[in-house]
């Protein structure tokens, strides 16, 4: 009998092509390598994919990924990542979403599932236990995601979980997202266009199998030590309150909410699109992931007869990128728009920004067309567009850095990394996440960091004990960055390799590295130090980046808009300011172990057991 029941010891392998599945082992070498989640995913995703792959060909891989702690009473233990080469960046592309679908793989006794090849017709993948069946779906083509959901529970039951693609997805859009739990998104990299790609519209599963605990007392004692130290940080109360929204207001004051494309920092109807308007005119009542006590998320109502509708809330990024980035300040349309993204499977980040961009095109006179700011039904009406590849958002479904391409004298104020348009949150007001976003190896993303510890009022005195110097908790400033970035690099591979919430962990700061440890030892039966998870989460760092070097990634790439390096906001407490990567990025460099070119140096591979 295996002591790490904690994995269920099952990666399962659908190729659609064939119309075949099978099991394989989950190497016990690799458990301690890549833990499991992200980290797994991205070893089978570099043994899998070749270099030259196309990622909307059949050569690609779709890799859904538990962790250790799916499924278990760890709080906010119900998350799972989906992972493929990007047809964003033609890097690799995971994503991390809550619900209730990870466990749900878990309970049906796989780690992961790994889908292959291209099926011949529109299909869904049914997983019963150890049952696994492709079956044919036409009645489920350009359905959206809430129809399909409803349409699959009453074939299968309600208490089926169900992760799948809208319109956007068949139609290869190339910031397509999967959904499940209706609300629950993984967006960013465009998995829902290589879902798409695969004739694949959705993934049902439907399990019955325990995880078990080894060590049960131990582990359920410091389950609720856990849930006691979340409950008690100084985050909680206006988190679960609030949820992510509440980083709008954050970013109001410090100047960094991005506003018209970020040509500004400040947003004037900003009181229209608060926190505190979200909560007191549409909020009915929280809603949690599976096993979490934050309860962050919010089911809201909209009575606007034009957008009415109740459902999933927006998160910050969402708030903002149908917001004010676009300079909508109704949150009637903004919850609306948000709404519209789920059911047809867009990442709303990448749809606000790629519509901002053509914006300012529009106000800088480089398009014929007319896109006003503002304009919320013309927002409502492209992102409908978008999903459908109809008329102008057909060139929408490119996403920025194409389009860029395309539109002369446009390059400067095209917010991408590595061709993924760039977060909300503005890093000309965030040093800390400026770096970690230049940086990425998904490519313009703040989740693979996520440094707060510059945004939430630490003092130089907490830097010091934590990283050793005073000047990384002030925003505004490039000094001492790179020990606290990296900290938090290595941390947010741990989180989403053992399958836990950021914002338990290290957004919150509620639960740490220690932590951790102890919930896996307790779980597995055998001792994990937070030694060993931070070297995991170099490992599985240093791996990604590896495989995007052998993509072709050029580490040249690892910068900023140009907005952002040489334009100073205008106002706000961030006036005047620039990001001068270029005093963080060499040591950033030196302390990963990587040559001045950006490539990891062959000790350090070797010290990671990574093959070059």
């Amino acid at each position: 009998m295996r002591d790490d029941k904690m994995y269920q010891d099952s990666i399962l392998y659908v190729d659609l092509a064939q119309g075949k599945s099978w099991r394989k082992e989950f190497p016990p070498p690799w458990r301690r390598k890549f833990l499991g989640g992200r980290g797994l995913a991205v070893k089978l995703l570099a043994d899998l994919v070749p270099p030259e792959a196309d990622p909307l060909s059949p050569q690609n891989a779709l890799i859904f990924a538990t962790g250790p702690l799916t499924g278990t009473m760890a709080p906010s233990a119900g998350r799972y990542t989906v992972e493929a080469v990007s047809p964003r960046t033609n890097l690799v592309g995971y994503s991390n979403s809550g619900g209730h679908f990870g466990p749900e793989l878990k309970y049906a006794g796989h780690d992961a599932l790994v889908v292959l090849g291209r099926a011949p017709e529109l299909s869904y993948i049914l997983i019963e236990d150890d049952e696994v069946e492709i079956r044919e779906a036409p009645f489920l083509k350009g359905k959206g995601v809430f129809e399909t959901v409803r349409l699959l529970q009453e074939e299968h039951g309600g208490e089926c979980q169900v992760a799948c693609i809208g319109p956007a997805g068949e139609n290869l859009v190339l910031y397509a997202a999967i959904v499940n739990d209706l609300w629950d998104v993984q967006g960013r990299p465009g998995l829902g266009a290589v879902m798409g790609s695969k004739n694949l519209k959705a993934v049902v599963v439907k399990g019955s199998r325990d995880v078990e605990v080894r060590r049960g007392q131990e582990f359920f004692s410091k389950v609720l030590e856990c849930y006691q130290k979340i409950r008690a940080d100084k985050t909680y109360p206006d988190f679960s309150k609030y949820g992510t929204s509440l980083i709008t207001d954050i970013a109001q004051a410090s100047g960094g909410l991005s506003t018209r494309n970020g040509q500004q920092g400040v947003f004037e109807l900003y009181e229209n699109i608060s926190s505190h308007r979200l909560h007191q005119k549409h909020t009915l009542r929280k809603k949690a992931c599976f096993g979490c006590i934050l309860h962050c998320k919010n089911y809201v109502k909209v009575d606007d007869p034009r957008y009415i509708f109740r459902g999933g809330g927006p998160e910050y990024e969402s708030i903002v990128t149908l917001g004010s980035r676009v300079g909508v300040g109704d949150l009637n349309v903004i919850l609306k728009a948000n709404d519209l993204a789920n059911d047809f499977g867009l990442d709303t980040i990448s749809a606000g920004t790629s519509i901002a961009f053509l914006m300012e095109c529009s106000q800088r006179g480089l398009i014929p067309e007319r896109l006003e700011w503002g304009d919320g039904e013309l927002v409502l009406e492209l992102l409908r567009k978008i999903a459908h590849r109809e008329g102008i958002g057909d060139f929408l479904a490119q996403g920025v850095k194409r389009m860029s391409e395309e539109i002369a004298g446009s390059e400067s104020f095209a917010l991408h990394v590595k061709g993924l348009e760039f977060p909300a949150f503005d890093p000309r007001t965030g040093k800390g996440f400026a770096l970690g976003e230049a940086v990425a190896n998904r490519g313009g993303d703040h989740l693979s960091h996520l440094p707060n510890f510059e945004l939430f009022g630490m003092t130089p005195k907490e830097g010091i004990e934590w990283f050793g110097n005073p000047h990384c908790v002030d925003p505004y400033t490039e000094k001492g960055k790179v020990p606290m970035v990296l900290w938090h690099e290595y941390f947010a591979v741990i989180c989403d390799s053992a399958e836990i919430c950021k914002y338990t962990t290290f957004a919150t700061y509620a639960l740490l590295p220690k932590d951790l440890a102890e919930l896996i030892s307790y779980d597995t039966g055998e001792e994990w130090s937070e030694e060993e998870l931070m070297e995991i989460g170099e490992r599985v760092a240093n791996l990604e980046r590896l495989f995007n070097l052998k993509r072709g990634m050029d580490p040249r790439d690892d910068t900023l808009p140009a907005r952002f390096l040489s334009e100073p906001l205008k106002e706000g407490p961030a006036k005047g300011i620039v990001v001068r990567l270029e005093e963080m990025l060499p040591e950033y460099y030196r302390q990963h172990g990587w040559d001045e070119r950006g490539h990891p140096k062959k000790e350090t591979l070797e010290r990671l057991g990574i093959e070059g």
